[in-house]
């Protein structure tokens, strides 16, 4: 029974990894799209990927397809506006609370 209490908590140990990369990374993209420059490249990005366009097809691979080009300035915005620093403290808490 000892364990997979032990096994558990690694587990947990790799979850918070993970979790601490991911937010490490949406760090590092802001840093990267932070700017004038960064907001034009975004805004091109946006448009090769049809990010406010209806990209619907009859046709379920070009969909697909047109549905996955989407989805990159989706993600990328979505990341750009997420609160890192909330995310942390966030993550932190979760540590003190174990």
């Amino acid at each position: 029974m000892e364990y997979f209490k032990s096994l558990k908590a690694e587990d947990k140990e790799a979850e918070r990894a993970a979790q601490m990369r991911s937010i490490e990374q949406t760090a590092r993209i802001q840093k990267l799209f932070k700017g004038n420059d960064g907001e034009k490249i975004l805004v091109e990005i946006e448009g090769l990927t049809g990010y406010k366009e209806n990209k619907f097809d009859s046709d379920p691979y070009k969909h697909a397809y047109n549905a996955g080009m989407r989805a990159v300035s989706v993600i990328l915005r979505h990341l750009i506006e997420r609160d890192v620093k909330e995310a942390r403290k966030v993550m932190n808490e979760r540590k003190d609370n174990e």
